[in-house]
């Protein structure tokens, strides 16, 4: 039983109950359909005529509803497992109409982000905000989609998205953490100091940035 199967049972509240280890006869009634199945449905089966899974699949079900559930079993006391069901039909839990069964059934892996923003799965590369740096992170995803969208969630919380790397502009790419106050962040500089922004002028920064200095009325700054 895989952990992915345990947690969605768990959400859905439905006990998984085993049947004792070494106790063949707790498994009955699994064994007796196989064997059912086996004989009734494949054996009869012209294999050379299926034309693919989803066509086995159909025929399969046709058997089951036409033929299997309503046929008299002797264990059931000559009644078909269809009359059997809807006599205990009001024991049937219902689920709540509101669960999105599509985001239930969603994987879910944990992975910690590395120190250039990015984390791996199956074998590709994915970036994250660069918020996440050095984070334990959760991703969901549907397996079973061709182009995987990745949602990121650290502490309860959604990040969007994670995207594949583009290796090339990857590398050009300058993660510097500004001041946010909701997220406690301050700014760095290349080495990793913290240091203060400060708000400035776009005339001082150009001259910051060019190394000048004009003091206006000094008598040095004329000819």
């Amino acid at each position: 039983m895989s952990s992915e199967t345990l947690r969605i049972l768990s959400i859905l509240g439905i006990p998984l109950i085993h049947s004792r280890v070494g106790h063949a006869a707790s498994r009955g009634k699994v064994e007796r359909i196989f064997r059912t199945i086996r004989d009734a449905f494949l054996r009869p089966l012209h294999k050379e005529s299926i034309r693919s899974l989803a066509d086995l699949n159909a025929r399969f079900h046709t058997w089951l509803e036409s033929e299997y559930h309503r046929s008299p079993h002797r264990g059931l006391g000559g009644r078909t497992p269809l009359e059997e069901w809807l006599a205990h039909a009001h024991h049937v839990i219902h689920l709540d109409p509101t669960i999105d069964l599509d985001e239930i059934f969603k994987h879910e892996v944990r992975r910690r982000v590395y120190t250039d923003c990015t984390f791996t799965l199956d074998g590709v590369l994915y970036e994250v905000p660069v918020v996440l740096k050095g984070k334990n992170i959760t991703v969901r995803f549907n397996p079973f989609e061709t182009t995987r969208k990745l949602q990121l969630l650290c502490d309860k919380k959604s990040y969007g998205e994670a995207r594949v790397v583009d290796t090339y502009a990857n590398t050009r790419v300058k993660r510097t953490l500004r001041n946010d106050p909701d997220s406690g962040l301050s700014e760095r500089d290349p080495v990793g100091r913290h240091f203060k922004h400060q708000a400035t002028s776009p005339t001082k920064a150009a001259l910051s940035a060019s190394k000048l200095d004009l003091r206006i009325g000094d008598s040095h700054d004329h000819p």
